[in-house]
């Protein structure tokens, strides 16, 4: 069984969000985002399962102004950690 980790990811139309409240953390376009993220997926398959958190960039930007943490990402991949999709909902 592998480990389980999660990703922090954004629609389309959340990108330019994520770009203004990360500046300099989001240089490329929605399609690079994309693709950096579908390859470190793709990369790690072999020992973890990774899941794409699709995040509204407001609900980040209000969990991190809750618990006085940047918009950096450390902040992002917490973030995701905890808005995955629970564990205890896979058991069977």
């Amino acid at each position: 069984m592998k480990a389980v980790s999660y990703t922090f990811f954004v629609s389309a139309a959340e990108y330019p969000k994520l770009q203004a409240a990360c500046p300099g953390d989001f240089p490329f376009d929605y399609a690079e985002f994309c693709a950096g993220v579908d390859r470190s997926i793709q990369e790690a398959a072999g020992t973890v399962a990774i899941e794409k958190v699709y995040v509204s960039v407001d609900k980040f930007l209000a969990w991190c102004a809750e618990t006085n943490a940047r918009p950096n990402n450390i902040s992002r991949a917490r973030y995701a950690a905890q808005t995955g999709y629970p564990w205890w909902e896979r058991l069977d």
